[in-house]
């Protein structure tokens, strides 16, 4: 009798067990997981098998420098994703479907896959998957912790650039210490496309600039880090276009990569325009105008938005 009150209570305690473990699927991969370098390196090897050896030393200089450490906490999955250059912050819940666990990057999907050393990390979209080794750790080290704040910062950053795009800004000169002298001026940033007869059309950004009632034009790449080249102390045109259909040329003076109105009777057309009027004026630069060397073709948009407010703050 008491053996068999035993068996009963044994299996008892069996089916909470796996009760317990079927309602809590994710008991089983709680922890920290690290990127296997040396699997991820194999895996993308056999992709690139006919590249040159320069790509292969440059994928193995990426791999050497990637992070990929993720933290599992109940059903939620927190951590980096970093490789060559591109980072993926994993700040999500772990979902279910199908007996399948799966996390939401961005419109994307990813499937965590448990194995016996920890997890294959599968994206939906790609047949390139990574596999993690779990890890004696407890928390997420320093190192990704720092390098998810650098890079939720750098998003930030791109959020409000991105939201300010069209938008009028006040700018300040400097000295040649660097300091501001009280002297402002209105710009803003637009986007636009480059084009010439050797490339296809590719973006950069416009920086406008208003200058004694007259635009000055700077052109960034897409990276807003270099400036793009213009003929130097040359005379070209601009054209500008608006709603109505009606298109105006007028000259523009091309002098240390930047672009500035240079009408012979000094009326600014482009300046009088968004000082004017509430419609949007698209532009373009054709540096074959200054410079035959040059074939270069830059278009992009302006509009006043808030530039009487901001002209006016410069003025106080």
């Amino acid at each position: 009798m008491k053996t068999n009150l035993k068996i009963r209570l044994l299996q008892m305690a069996m089916a909470i067990l796996f009760l317990s473990y079927c309602s809590n699927p994710f008991s089983k991969i709680q922890g920290v997981y690290i990127i296997n370098k040396d699997s991820l390196k194999e895996t993308l090897h056999k992709k690139l098998k006919d590249e040159s050896v320069l790509t292969n030393n440059l994928l193995n200089t990426a791999i050497e420098n990637a992070i990929f450490e993720i933290e599992i906490k109940n059903d939620s999955i927190n951590g980096l994703l970093f490789l060559a250059g591109e980072s993926s912050i994993l700040n999500t819940k772990i979902k279910i479907r199908n007996d399948s666990l799966f996390v939401k990057i961005g419109e994307s999907e990813a499937y965590l896959i448990p194995t016996p050393t920890g997890l294959i990390f599968k994206a939906k979209s790609s047949d390139v998957s990574f596999e993690l080794k779990k890890s004696d750790k407890t928390k997420l080290s320093n190192e990704t912790l720092q390098a998810i704040v650098n890079q939720k910062k750098l998003e930030a950053e791109k959020k409000e650039f991105e939201q300010n795009l069209g938008k009028w800004q006040a700018g300040y000169f400097v000295d040649e210490f660097g300091d501001k002298t009280g002297k402002g001026y209105a710009y803003c940033i637009a986007r636009g496309t480059h084009e010439n007869s050797t490339s296809l059309s590719s973006d950069v950004f416009v920086k406008a600039s208003i200058q004694n009632e007259s635009l000055v034009f700077q052109i960034f790449d897409n990276s807003m880090s270099y400036k793009e080249n213009f003929p130097n102390s040359e005379f070209g045109r601009i054209k500008i276009k608006y709603p109505s259909g009606n298109v105006e040329s007028e000259r523009i003076f091309l002098y240390d990569n930047s672009a500035s109105e240079a009408p012979v009777d000094k009326n600014s057309l482009i300046f009088k325009s968004l000082t004017t009027n509430d419609f949007e004026i698209k532009l373009l630069i054709d540096l074959s105008t200054a410079s035959e060397y040059y074939s270069d073709r830059y278009q992009f948009n302006l509009q006043k938005n808030n530039l009487l407010e901001i002209l006016k703050s410069l003025k106080k």
